[in-house]
Parts: C-alpha cells; sequence; structure tokens
C-alpha cells in the first residue's frame, strides 16, 4: 500500500500526519479509568477477564514491557489504525479498483469513530482490526475463487470474539450475505466454509474454556444486558442521530446511497459490503427501545461502511455530488484534528481533563495521608479509582507506600486474593456514597482528598479508617 501512496503525496501526508498526531495524543492525555483497568488486566495475562474477552490486555502486554508510560499502553491500538487502513485499501482494490481504494482510506481518516477511537485502548480497535480482516478474507475470496480463503476468514472471525463478543455478529453476517446473494451459497456445497468455522471455533477456544473453568462469568456479563426492559422510544432519537455523526454526515449519505443500489444490483460484492452489518442492526435496532446504544458498538462494521460509501462516492455524478465527495474528507479530518489536538491540550488545562485528570496527584495524597492509626492498606470501594491508583502507583498490588486492594466487584479482580489484616485506609467517591460500616468495623472520618485542585462532586473522595470484618465481604454486594 505504501509503495502506492508514494505516487499521491497528498494521500501519504494524510496518513503520515494523523498517525504522528494520534501518537502524539497518546503521548499526552493520562489514562481514562477504562484504560487503566485494562492496563491493570494486562499485569495479570489470562484467556479471559470478567467484563470482555482478553485481547485488549494481550495488546497492551506487547507494548508495555518497554514502558509503562501512557504512550506505551496505547501504542498497539494507534498502530492498529496503519493495519486497518492496508487491509482495507486491499479489500477496496480487489474488490473494485485503486481509485476507490484510495478514497476508503482517505475516509478512514475522516470517520469520526475510527480515527479518534484508536488513540484509546480499549476492546474497540482490536474488535475493528478483526472484522476488516474477516471482510479482507472475504473479498479475496471474491476476488480469487479460491476456497482456502474461508480458513482466513475463519481466523480472524475467531480472534474478534477474543477481543468482543460483538464480533459473533460477523458470522451471522456471512449467513445474511449467503441469504442474499445466490452465487454466494454454492459455498455452502464445498467443505471450506465448515473448514473455516472449525479455525473460528479454534481461536475462540481460548476464551471459551476460559469461561467454561469461570462459571460463564463474561458471557453472563455481557449477554446479560439482552434481559428485557421496559419499552420506550427515548433512546432511538438518540441512536438514530449519533451514528451518522460518528461516521462522517457526508460519508453517511454515499452509504446510505450504497445500501439502496445493493438491493437493486445483483452485484455479490455490494451485497457482501451491506449483508455482513445487518445482523447488528438488526440486534440493536431491537435493544434500542429498551436501553442506551453506546455509540461505540458500530465500530466494527463501519469500515466496511466506509468502503461502501466510497464506491457510490466514486461512481455517481453531479456537481452536488461532487462537492459533497470532495468536502467529506475535509470535515472529518479536521474535526478527528480538532479533537485530537483538544485531548492534547486539555491536560495542560487545569480541570479540563475530565476523566483522566489527576490521579497521581489522588495517588500521592493518599501515599501521604496522615491518618489516625497509620493505616497499613487502602482499600479502593469502585472500578474507576481501582485502576487508576493501581496504574499510577507504578504496580498491580504493591506501591512503595500501601497496598491496594478493591473491596467493590471484587470478581473482577480474581488474582488479588484476601485482603490484609491490619488497619486501612478507605477511599470512598463522593458521588457515590457508601455505608464503608458493611465491611469495616471502628470507621473513622479521615478527611478528603481530590484528583483536581478545585474539588467537585466527581474528583474528590472521602477517606475512611477502619479495620475489615469479613474478608469476603463485598461493599457492592
Amino acid at each position: 500500500m505504501l509503495a502506492r501512496l508514494k505516487q499521491y503525496p497528498w494521500l501519504t501526508a494524510v496518513v503520515i500526519g494523523m498517525t504522528v498526531l494520534r501518537l502524539v495524543t497518546a503521548s499526552q492525555v493520562e489514562l481514562v479509568p477504562d484504560e487503566a483497568y485494562y492496563w491493570l488486566w494486562a499485569q495479570h495475562p489470562d484467556f479471559g477477564y470478567y467484563d470482555h474477552p482478553p485481547m485488549v490486555a494481550w495488546w497492551i502486554v506487547t507494548t508495555t514491557f518497554l514502558s509503562d508510560s501512557e504512550l506505551f499502553v496505547r501504542l498497539s491500538f494507534v498502530a492498529s489504525f496503519l493495519g486497518l487502513s492496508w487491509l482495507m485499501y486491499d479489500a477496496a482494490r480487489v474488490l473494485f479498483d485503486e481509485a476507490i481504494a484510495r478514497r476508503t482510506v482517505l475516509w478512514l481518516n475522516a470517520c469520526l469513530l475510527l480515527s479518534i477511537g484508536s488513540v484509546v485502548a480499549t476492546p474497540d480497535p482490536p474488535s475493528v482490526l478483526m472484522w476488516a480482516g474477516g471482510l479482507w478474507a472475504l473479498a479475496r475470496l471474491l476476488a480469487s475463487n479460491k476456497g482456502w480463503w474461508w480458513l482466513a476468514f475463519g481466523l480472524f472471525a475467531g480472534l474478534g470474539v477474543e477481543a468482543k463478543y460483538t464480533n459473533l455478529f460477523l458470522g451471522l453476517g456471512v449467513a445474511a450475505w449467503m441469504m442474499m446473494d445466490k452465487p454466494a451459497r454454492r459455498w455452502l456445497l464445498t467443505p471450506w466454509p465448515y473448514l473455516g468455522g472449525l479455525v473460528a471455533l479454534a481461536a475462540m477456544a481460548p476464551n471459551l474454556m476460559w469461561n467454561l473453568n469461570h462459571d460463564w462469568a463474561t458471557v453472563e456479563k455481557q449477554f446479560g444486558r439482552i434481559g428485557a426492559q421496559d419499552f420506550t422510544l427515548k433512546f432511538l432519537i438518540e441512536f438514530v442521530l449519533s451514528q451518522p455523526l460518528l461516521l462522517n454526515p457526508l460519508i453517511f449519505v454515499f452509504t446510505a446511497l450504497g445500501v439502496l443500489a445493493a438491493f437493486q444490483n445483483s452485484e455479490s460484492r455490494l451485497k457482501l459490503l451491506v449483508a455482513l452489518p445487518l445482523p447488528l442492526f438488526a440486534y440493536l435496532l431491537v435493544h434500542v427501545f429498551h436501553d442506551r446504544i453506546q455509540g461505540n458498538w458500530t465500530a466494527p462494521v463501519f469500515p466496511g461502511l466506509v468502503l461502501l460509501g466510497a464506491v457510490v462516492a466514486e461512481g455517481i455524478e453531479g456537481k452536488g455530488w461532487n462537492r459533497a465527495r470532495w468536502l467529506a474528507a475535509p470535515l472529518g479530518i479536521g474535526l478527528s484534528t480538532a479533537v485530537l489536538l483538544f485531548l492534547t491540550l486539555t491536560p495542560k488545562l487545569p480541570g479540563m481533563g475530565g476523566l483522566s485528570e489527576g490521579w497521581n496527584q489522588l495517588n500521592s495524597a493518599i501515599t501521604y495521608n496522615q491518618a489516625p492509626g497509620d493505616p497499613q492498606w487502602v482499600a479502593s470501594t469502585d472500578y474507576n479509582s481501582h485502576g487508576e491508583l493501581s496504574y499510577h502507583s507504578g504496580q498491580p498490588n504493591v506501591s512503595d507506600s500501601y497496598i491496594l486492594y478493591a473491596m467493590a466487584e471484587r470478581e473482577r479482580y480474581p488474582w488479588q486474593g484476601v485482603p490484609p489484616q491490619g488497619l486501612a485506609l478507605i477511599v470512598v467517591a463522593a458521588d457515590r456514597p457508601l455505608v464503608v460500616g458493611k465491611c469495616f468495623a471502628d470507621v473513622r472520618d479521615a478527611g478528603t482528598a481530590s484528583r483536581t485542585q478545585k474539588p467537585g462532586k466527581k474528583s474528590s473522595y472521602r477517606l475512611y479508617t477502619g479495620t475489615l470484618k469479613d474478608p469476603a465481604c463485598d461493599l457492592a454486594d
């Protein structure tokens, strides 16, 4: 891809420039609590965790052996955007032509969710990359008619499930493709799709085995959200408005035209691009009438939608369409650049860092706390503070000054064992008042601490001392 892009210096400049900007942002912004939590996972490598499959932790492990700085926690996630660009470039090139391939790479950088989201160390970038790998394998299958590409598809599909369970919908997308496209169904008469399914099963086996040995903890956590809730319309408008904005409003217009074209056209290529995301959107359109859809849930299907939009954009003519086609990249890249620059600069502005601000300050306040009785360990009581204090203390459980244990939602931290005896300093978020007497005796007020210069409900913490009543007690129960 890079050799071909050298012929188009403006596109090379965009790819390199946006990559450098993402690296700068990744190095300057402190970890948000989710990232610190996944960093904590990486200190205890495993085939599964309470909340998600393990790939996010594996990616962090691959770079943090060099350094635990914010840049190295996020480095593989930023780099994954280059891998995503190559996969989508090659898929577009073999399915269509070079012009569409170049526009696809350009528009990936103009897709807000993908362009900005690759800076954050969460399960989404691995999920997106594996889904794109599956689409790439199917593109190669269509272009070459060689059945062994099903094995590559199975590998990406299975690894995608190791990243996020959303990627299970990729297999359902292939079923939808075969329903929509008669020529695709001939593969069912060959052994290749079934062999690909075995490869997928083997790739997802580590997390399946982990769940089998842990009472299906992750499966129950993730699929428990499907449970019936009251019917409501209040989340529908939010979902309908957010998706075009996260994709890029102008790219969305071309993508919508591509969906219409696929249902009017017999081309397998278009039907593939439309069918793969259909099952996921079908599920979300049911879910949205009962609960909020988080904007990032659709991220895996966005690269394929960008490609679909690029196909239509290259084939449609007219003064208005030409203007929209030209403006899509400046709009998306400009907004992405503005957001990345804002994130890069806000740590320098007091009070603007949000969830990522001041955790080291809170860690220092706890380290040097002069609470009566000289506490021997620190008890965290929420998921945000436990991840951040673990990261900023420099070790998963032990710092120079205190031992940290989570006393809420303890199933998240199976590696921490039994809390120590002795007096504890208990850290309670001001916006989440807890009855610490449930688990601790002789509770005494030890003052307050804040992670920002101006204390607030979301940045301040109440400190208490107390002795643990029951080593198995959980404040979240």
